[in-house]
């Protein structure tokens, strides 16, 4: 056991002299460092990459959508298109009368309405109304006809009537559609 002991000593003892005459653990750390700073760089990289090429395909598939919709595009009154995807309703589509109408709540850019669903564009008590109904015609595939609040340009609270429709697209997609009928005053 005392060899032992006195062995280890002596290796601890060579290991410091080393590493005090020639620095042998700090730059072997060094270079480890560098090493693993090189890699992580280039992955930085190759993630930079893949999110420019993700931002591009994602600005493409919203320039589809509304070639796609382009029937709505010269139609006079607004109009909104949702996909069903799990338990959320996404927007794919509005139309220029609705970001004309609602552009005011995304700075009158439809792309940044596309991709969102209601509870990241309106406030809680709006979305969860806008989701049920949603969700109602999703489930029925009975047209909906509904009075919905919503606030208008001025910040106040404004009423509209609102019809919704259900679209299955290759038994598979459930598209929601939207429209407004007519702005009205006061619900009644």
């Amino acid at each position: 056991m005392k060899k032992l002991a006195i062995n280890s000593r002596n290796i601890l003892f060579k290991v410091s002299n080393l590493e005090k005459k020639h620095k042998i653990i700090t730059y072997a750390s060094l270079l480890f460092l560098t090493v693993s700073t090189y890699f992580l760089r280039t992955e930085n990289q190759n993630v930079k990459i893949k999110y420019a090429t993700l931002q591009e395909r994602s600005k493409g598939l919203k320039e589809n959508m509304v070639i796609f919709n382009r029937n709505y595009e010269g139609f006079p009154l607004p109009v909104w298109q949702k996909v069903k995807r799990g338990k959320r309703f996404i927007t794919q589509y509005v139309n220029p009368s609705y970001t004309e109408k609602f552009g005011h709540l995304f700075s009158y850019d439809a792309y940044a309405h596309i991709g969102k669903n209601n509870f990241d564009l309106f406030d809680k008590k709006h979305a969860q109304e806008y989701y049920e109904k949603d969700l109602a015609v999703a489930v029925t595939g009975e047209i909906l006809h509904s009075k919905d609040e919503f606030v208008n340009k001025e910040g106040k609270k404004a009423f509209m009537q609102v019809v919704k429709w259900r679209q299955i697209e290759n038994n598979k997609d459930t598209l929601i559609y939207g429209m407004v009928k007519e702005f009205v005053k006061d619900i009644k």
